[in-house]
C-alpha cells in the first residue's frame, strides 16, 4: 500500500469541505481529476473512504481514521519542509562562537540576547575567556564557526575583519596611591609589579612592545588567561595590570581602573574559516559586525 502525499492532501480537502466541487476550487483544480485521485487512493488502501451522494460527501470510519492521522502527517511534513528551508537559509541550526577575554563580559551577553530575538531558530554554543591562538586553532579544527579575537595572528585558512580598537587601561589595587590620579602615563608604572596575560596573548604582546620601545622590562609576578582571575589578583594586591578598556565592565571589589594616556591599543576582530559556506555563518557575520560596531543601535 502506497499513499502519495498529493493524494492525501486532496483527500483532506474533500473531507473538510464535504463536497468535491468546493474542494476542487480550494485546490485550484478541476473536479474530475480530483475525483479520479480519490478513487485511486481508495484503491490503494483497499477501503472506501467517502460515502458520496448528489449533494454531499460523508466520511466512512476508515475515512475518519485517515483524516485524523493524515492531518498529523501533513502538518509534520510541512513543519519539516519549513525547518529544512530555514536551515538552508541560515535561520535554523547551531552556531559555535568563541570570545576573547574581555568580550566575554562586554559583548557575549548582548550577542546571546539579540540573537534570540533576531534568529529565534538559531542556537548558540558560546565559549568565553579564550586566547587568540586557541581560537585560531579552534576555527581551523572546526571546533568554532566564528571567533571574536584580537589580531595579529597568522593563518592562511582564516579570514577576519577588525570591528573595534580600544586603549589599554591600568587596573590597580584599591589601596594604591595611583588611585588618587584620574590619569597616568606608562612611566608611572615602571616600578610596579605586574600580573598579566600569557606571553602568546595579543594584549601581552602589545604591552611587551610598548615597554620594549621605552627600554623598560617590568617585573611580572604571575600570568593568567582569564580576565576575571587577572582582576581578582589585582584586587588581592598581587600587582597591577594593563587590560583592554572593556574590562572595566567587570566589577570586582578592590580593583580600580585608571586611564593611561600613552598606553597601546589592541584591536578586536571577527574571524571565520575562508572555505565555510554555511548559510548560518554567512547570515550571522554582518549581524554580529553591526552588533559590535554599533552597540547603542543594537539595544545595549
Amino acid at each position: 500500500m502506497t499513499i502519495e502525499t498529493r493524494q492525501l492532501r486532496y483527500f483532506i480537502a474533500v473531507a473538510e469541505e464535504k463536497h468535491f466541487g468546493r474542494a476542487a476550487e480550494k485546490l485550484r483544480m478541476a473536479q474530475p481529476p480530483l475525483s479520479q485521485q480519490i478513487k485511486q487512493l481508495e484503491t490503494s488502501v483497499s477501503a472506501t473512504l467517502l460515502n458520496r451522494s448528489t449533494r454531499s460527501v460523508e466520511l466512512t470510519p476508515a475515512g475518519e481514521l485517515l483524516l485524523e492521522r493524515g492531518r498529523r502527517i501533513i502538518d509534520e511534513l510541512d513543519s519539516i519542509s519549513a525547518t529544512i528551508k530555514r536551515f538552508g537559509q541560515g535561520l535554523e541550526g547551531i552556531l559555535r562562537i568563541a570570545f576573547t577575554g574581555t568580550s566575554t563580559y562586554g559583548i557575549m551577553p548582548r550577542v546571546v540576547r539579540r540573537t534570540s530575538e533576531a534568529f529565534p531558530g538559531l542556537s548558540l554554543e558560546v565559549s568565553g575567556e579564550n586566547l587568540t591562538p586557541s581560537m585560531v586553532a579552534g576555527l581551523e579544527a572546526n571546533r568554532f564557526d566564528i571567533a571574536l579575537l584580537r589580531p595579529p595572528f597568522s593563518s592562511s585558512h582564516i579570514e577576519h575583519t577588525v570591528v573595534m580598537s580600544e586603549r589599554l587601561v591600568a587596573a590597580v589595587p584599591a589601596g594604591s596611591s595611583l588611585t588618587q590620579r584620574s590619569e597616568i602615563f606608562m612611566s608611572d608604572l615602571v616600578d610596579e609589579e605586574f600580573v598579566g596575560y600569557p606571553v602568546n596573548s595579543s594584549v601581552s604582546q602589545a604591552v611587551s612592545a610598548a615597554w620594549l620601545k621605552r627600554e623598560v622590562q617590568p617585573i611580572t609576578t604571575q600570568t593568567v588567561s582569564e580576565t576575571s582571575t587577572l582582576l581578582s589578583l589585582v584586587a588581592a594586591g598581587v600587582g597591577v595590570a594593563l587590560v583592554p578598556e572593556s574590562a572595566t565592565s567587570i566589577q570586582i571589589g578592590g580593583t580600580h581602573f585608571i586611564t593611561v594616556r600613552d598606553a597601546p591599543s589592541v584591536e578586536l576582530a571577527i574571524a571565520w574559516r575562508k572555505n565555510d559556506t554555511s548559510p548560518a555563518v554567512r547570515n550571522f557575520l554582518p549581524f554580529l559586525e553591526d552588533l559590535v560596531r554599533n552597540p547603542q543601535e543594537s539595544g545595549s
